[in-house]
C-alpha cells in the first residue's frame, strides 16, 4: 500500500470523520447563537496558531494536558484504569509547592527537591489504589476515581485555612521565589530576549514561544521521548503492553500482575504529580491557589486526549495540542465575536462521543451478525461441491475475529 493510500485510508477513519462532524455540529450551535461559523472558526484558528502570542498560549496550555495524558496512557496501556490523575497531580502540586515556597536554600536545589517531592507524593497517592486492588480486590477504576475527592478537599482546606496569605485578594499561599520558579525558556528581561526582539521582532512566533513558554515544555519533550523508549525498548514496556492486551497470557509467562500494577500506578501517579507541580510553579504562575488545578479541568481533558490517541505518546502530543488550540481559540473567538468560550467544551465532547459511536457501531454490527449466524441453521451442502471447513457459529466467529485481528495490525 502506497503512502498516499495509507493517508487516504486514515482520513476516512473514525478520528478525522469524528472531528469533522464535531466541527459541523459546532457550526450549527454558532448559527443558533447568530454567529457566522466561517468567521467563528477563522477567529479560533487565528487566536490559537495565527499569531505568536496565540501559539505560545496554545503550547503553554498543551503542556499539562499532554503530560498528564502521558501519565494516564502509561496506566491504560497496561490495562490499569487510572482515573485518579486529578488527585495525584493536585496533591503532588500541593506538596511540591509547599517545598518550593517555604524551604530555604539555593533556588535550583529547592526546585529539584520540590520536583522530587511532587513525584513521591503523586506516586504514593497512586499506590494506595494499587494496594487496595492487590490486597482487597477493590477495582482501581473505582478507587482512583473516589480518591480524587479527599485529595481535592484536603488541598482546598490546607490552602484556605493554613497557607492563605491575608494580603492577597485570592485564597492563595505566599509567592514562589523567582529563583525557584520554572522560568521562561528565554527570560523576558534577558539580553538574549532583547536580541530576539531586535532581530526577529517582538511578535515573531519564535520570539513569543521562547519568551512566553516556560521550561516545562522541554521537560515534556524529554518525557515523551523517554516514554516512547520505555514502551519499545524496555522489559517493563513489553510486559505492560502485553498485560493491557491479554493479562492471562502475561500471567502464564511468569509476570506477577500485583507488582506490575504497583509499578504502573507509581509511575503514572508520580508523572501526574510532577506535571501538577510544573503547572503551579511554572512562570507566570507564582502561588498555590485554592481550586486552581480543579478549575482548569486539565486532568479530565487529558483523559479525553488519551482516549482519542489510543494511548500512543505521539498521538497524545497531537491530540493534546489540538484540544489546547480549541480552548485558546475559543477564548479568542469569545473576545472577538462575543460567543461563549464553552463552545470548546462542546466540540471536545462531540469529538469523543462521535469517535466512540464510530468505533462501537462496526463492532455492534459484527456481534449482531455473529449472533444471527449462530442461531441460523447451517446451509445444506450442494452435491458435488466440497463442504466448507467452517459452518454456523464457526463462520460467525471467524467473521468477527478477522476484522479485529486486522485492526490490531
Amino acid at each position: 500500500m502506497s503512502a498516499l493510500q495509507r493517508v487516504g485510508r486514515w482520513l476516512a477513519g473514525p478520528i478525522p470523520v469524528s472531528i469533522v462532524l464535531a466541527f459541523l455540529i459546532g457550526a450549527c450551535f454558532m448559527l443558533i447563537a447568530g454567529v457566522d461559523p466561517l468567521n467563528g472558526y477563522a477567529a479560533m484558528l487565528q487566536g490559537s496558531f495565527g499569531t505568536g502570542a496565540g501559539l505560545a498560549n496554545t503550547l503553554q496550555r498543551a503542556v499539562p494536558i499532554i503530560g498528564i495524558g502521558i501519565a494516564i496512557a502509561i496506566a491504560f496501556r497496561a490495562g490499569v484504569l487510572n482515573l485518579g490523575t486529578e488527585g495525584q497531580a493536585g496533591l503532588g502540586a500541593l506538596a511540591g509547592g509547599i517545598v518550593a515556597i517555604y524551604v530555604p536554600g539555593p533556588g535550583l536545589l529547592v526546585l529539584l527537591l520540590a520536583l522530587v517531592t511532587a513525584v513521591v507524593v503523586g506516586a504514593a497517592w497512586g499506590l494506595i489504589a494499587a494496594v487496595l486492588q492487590n490486597l482487597l480486590g477493590v477495582p482501581i477504576l473505582l478507587s482512583t476515581l473516589l480518591l480524587n475527592y479527599p485529595a481535592r478537599y484536603f488541598s482546598s482546606w490546607l490552602i484556605r485555612f493554613r497557607l492563605d496569605e491575608s494580603s492577597s485578594d485570592l485564597v492563595a499561599s505566599d509567592q514562589v521565589r523567582p529563583e525557584v520558579q520554572l522560568s521562561m525558556i528565554v527570560p523576558r528581561d534577558s539580553g538574549f530576549a532583547e536580541t530576539l526582539r531586535g532581530s526577529l521582532g517582538a511578535t515573531n512566533p519564535i520570539t513569543m514561544v521562547l519568551t512566553g513558554v516556560n521550561w516545562s515544555l522541554i521537560v515534556l519533550i524529554l518525557v515523551v521521548i523517554a516514554t516512547i523508549f520505555m514502551n519499545r525498548r524496555t522489559r517493563y514496556g513489553f510486559e505492560s503492553g502485553l498485560s493491557g492486551q491479554n493479562a492471562e497470557f502475561v500471567r502464564y509467562g511468569g509476570v506477577q500482575p500485583g507488582p506490575l500494577v504497583l509499578r504502573t500506578m507509581a509511575l503514572s501517579g508520580g508523572l501526574a504529580g510532577a506535571f501538577g507541580l510544573m503547572l503551579v510553579i511554572g512562570a507566570p504562575n507564582t502561588r498555590l491557589i485554592e481550586g486552581y488545578f480543579v478549575q482548569t479541568n486539565y486532568a479530565w481533558t487529558a483523559l479525553l486526549v488519551t482516549l482519542l490517541a489510543l494511548y500512543r505518546p505521539v498521538g497524545i502530543v497531537i491530540a493534546g495540542t489540538f484540544f489546547a488550540a480549541i480552548m485558546v481559540g475559543s477564548d479568542a473567538m469569545g473576545r472577538e465575536l462575543g460567543l461563549s468560550p464553552q463552545i470548546a467544551a462542546v466540540i471536545q465532547a462531540l469529538v469523543i462521543i462521535l469517535l466512540a459511536f464510530r468505533v462501537a457501531l462496526p463492532r455492534f454490527r459484527r456481534r449482531r451478525a455473529a449472533s444471527d449466524g449462530a442461531t441460523a441453521p447451517p446451509p445444506l451442502p450442494t452435491p458435488g461441491e466440497p463442504q466448507p471447513a467452517l459452518t454456523g457459529a464457526g463462520v460467525a466467529e471467524a467473521a468477527e475475529s478477522a476484522p479485529e485481528k486486522e485492526s490490531e495490525r
